[in-house]
């Protein structure tokens, strides 16, 4: 996940993003990639960023926090995937070779 791989948020940008979070959520790689194969399984192509909502949202789920949050079973979630697959072997080798 090369493309979120941020050491540092920007100093300019932090404040405002800060104020419309209720909660972050970190992710390993191995997560993602357990996404990117629960979408592929309904026919969503992505990538590991792609598929890094829904991991965050199941390390959520997981965790005990989600009720915190004011997330349940009768509560819809909207998870964006912002990516296809922007590297197809990589992705083959996730996924699988019939993807």
């Amino acid at each position: 996940m090369a493309g979120l791989n941020c050491g540092l948020p920007s100093r300019i940008a932090w404040p405002a993003l800060r104020e419309g979070l209720d909660a972050v959520v970190a992710i390993e790689d191995d997560a993602a990639r357990r996404a990117m194969c629960s979408l592929a399984s309904v026919g969503v192509v992505t990538g590991a960023a792609g598929a890094a909502a829904l991991a965050g949202l199941t390390e959520l789920a997981g965790s005990g926090d989600a009720s915190r949050l004011g997330l349940g079973p009768d509560r819809n979630v909207l998870v964006l995937a912002t990516e296809g697959a922007s590297d197809p072997e990589a992705y083959r080798r996730i996924v699988g070779e019939g993807a």
